[in-house]
């Protein structure tokens, strides 16, 4: 079921391992598919210029003492201009369970017109894809903080047709604050952020929430690092 869409507030090569990384092409039918949401279309503005909030003054989402591991935190996968692609990344299954999987924590999906342009220091640097074309994509996750590090950096995507990404907090610590309570009055603070590069200030880019899933959505225009935070 898509979502509406609107700002959310608060203060501020090729698919590996099956069972860690779920990749879904749209292009082949043969493969495996899902329901679920149908993500977000033509935008006219996915990464509007929000004001630069200094790390320190942002508390970052932490995973539960007991929370399960993710299934991976480093994987990588090639993506095709022409092709819609999706990627899932879950965290382990409750034990006895009988399940492949557990909770989702990271999706992103391209769509067939995505890729825009090649990134600096990639040897097609400034140059448009073309149908056909290729890139492999990285994703790097901190286990303990919950940052998602989207690479090559600086990928663009067409800003008519963003990429969109999605992390839920459903294994963070509701502690939020570190202060040894939990903090639901903050909850509704928590969004979505990007950081160009290290040292840099972070903006906030969340534009759906969903608390019963706990997850926020956002749609980007290129890659970098993103983080849960409040």
């Amino acid at each position: 079921m898509r979502l509406p869409f609107h700002r959310s507030e608060g203060r501020a090569g090729r698919a590996l391992r099956r069972a860690w990384i779920v990749l879904l092409l749209g292009s082949s039918p043969g493969l495996l598919s899902c329901g679920g949401d149908s993500g977000l279309t033509d935008p006219p503005d996915p990464n509007p210029d929000p004001d630069p909030v200094p790390e320190e003054e942002l508390i970052f989402l932490k995973a539960r003492a007991d929370a399960p591991p993710l299934l991976t935190s480093d994987t990588s996968f090639v993506a095709t201009r022409g092709d819609d692609i999706k990627v899932e990344i879950f965290y382990a299954p409750e034990q006895g369970s009988g399940q492949q999987v557990g909770d989702r924590f990271l999706e992103l999906e391209l769509d067939d017109e995505s890729l825009l342009r090649y990134p600096a220091g990639h040897p097609m640097a400034g140059a448009t894809f073309q149908a056909g074309d290729t890139i492999t994509i990285t994703i790097r996750i901190d286990r303990d903080e919950l940052i998602a590090t989207l690479e090559p950096t600086g990928l663009e995507f067409n800003p008519e047709r963003p990429a969109e990404l999605e992390l839920r907090y459903t294994n963070a610590d509701d502690d939020f604050d570190g202060d040894g309570e939990e903090d639901p009055e903050l909850e509704g603070e928590i969004d979505l952020w990007r950081q160009e590069k290290l040292g840099d200030p972070w903006f906030r880019v969340g534009e759906i929430k969903d608390a019963e899933l706990r997850r926020i959505r956002a749609r980007l225009t290129s890659f970098s690092r993103y983080a849960l935070a409040i």
